[in-house]
């Protein structure tokens, strides 16, 4: 019959990443053993996250659109649950090849769930994106707008396109094969550890004004995200992880507060770090007009009801306050 599942451990593709390493971090706290698979081995600022939870963290090297390599992993290490986050985030190259956003945002999601059916896994929780959704129809947003409208499709283009039809695929799976699959839309995520090209700005202010660097954007300013801290987007998560079977497939990593304009975070940013100096025009590109059709006041009534989920930091003064002091200690353990 083979090996039987580890009820403690979990699969986390994208492990080493941004979202992926502190996701690991919070569901090792909980008590979780978790392997991480991806291409390359967690990045620095991933390392020093993960730097206490060396015991709980095992590292597979493999890329996720290789079936046979994830096979192998999934078959030697028999996890209870598989979270993908293994995925191309590049929204504005990905808008230009859509064949590669199937490749690698839509293939590779089905081969996490055929392995995942393959060898019984309980619950895949498939990170998607509020990219999914079209022009805003109605506010707040909740799982039942739609994400295809007569005249629209999902608004980040083919990164949007490839999110929605994983979720399709996701429900397609559970039809078929009874497969788990619950679904996370992050927006706006920002935090230590997140990289350079992230659309949402907080690491082009955050960083070099701790560091003493004048920060100048040209535009961007105007553009209001719901902006979610990556520790919120772990603790929902783990809350998805151990919800009984009965709740919703789709929930919002969102704070559910008002929208918050990139000039304001700026802001936010300068009056926190003394003697910083952030500049950010308010003129908005054709990418960002595209994004802010489907910005909008997020619902997370479903996470908080039937989850009992509540994001830490539903303030964005206190979110960006965690950041800084974050990577202040990061740059004193590296320099």
């Amino acid at each position: 019959m083979g090996r039987k599942s580890n009820s403690n451990l979990i699969l986390v593709t994208g492990g080493g990443g941004f979202i992926g390493g502190h996701v690991a971090h919070e569901l090792i706290a909980r008590g979780h053993e978790i392997v991480a698979f991806g291409r390359s081995r967690p990045s620095r600022e991933t390392q020093f996250v993960l730097r206490d939870d060396e015991a709980g963290f095992r590292i597979e090297v493999g890329g996720v659109d290789d079936l046979p390599r994830l096979i192998e992993v999934v078959k030697a290490w028999r996890p209870t649950a598989i979270v993908h986050l293994a995925s191309n985030v590049d929204v504005a190259h990905l808008f230009q090849n859509p064949h590669l956003a199937f490749r690698l945002n839509l293939a590779e999601t089905l081969n996490v769930f055929e392995a995942a059916r393959l060898f019984g896994v309980n619950r895949v929780v498939y990170f998607s994106s509020v990219g999914v959704l079209p022009t805003i129809q109605y506010e707040p947003i909740d799982a039942a707008h739609p994400i295809v409208l007569p005249r629209q499709g999902p608004g980040a283009g083919a990164y949007g396109a490839a999110k929605a039809s994983g979720e399709l695929f996701a429900f397609a799976y559970e039809q078929a094969f009874g497969l788990d699959v619950r679904i996370i839309r992050p927006s706006a995520v920002y935090g230590f550890g997140m990289p350079w090209h992230s659309a949402n700005y907080m690491k082009q202010f955050v960083e070099p004004a701790v560091r003493g660097e004048h920060v100048k954007l040209d535009s961007g300013g105007a553009l209001s995200r719901d902006y979610t801290h990556v520790t919120d987007v772990a603790t929902l998560t783990a809350a998805v992880l151990a919800s009984p079977n009965d709740v919703d497939r789709i929930f919002y990593a969102a704070t559910g507060q008002p929208l918050i304009a990139a000039s304001e975070a700026a802001r936010l940013v300068a009056q926190l770090i003394p003697g910083a100096s952030i500049e950010i025009g308010d003129a908005l590109t054709p990418e960002d007009e595209v994004e802010a059709s489907f910005r909008g006041i997020i619902s997370i009534d479903t996470a908080r009801e039937q989850l009992g989920w509540r994001p830490r930091y539903s303030s964005l003064r206190d979110g960006v306050h965690e950041y800084i002091s974050a990577y202040r200690a990061y740059l004193d353990t590296n320099g």
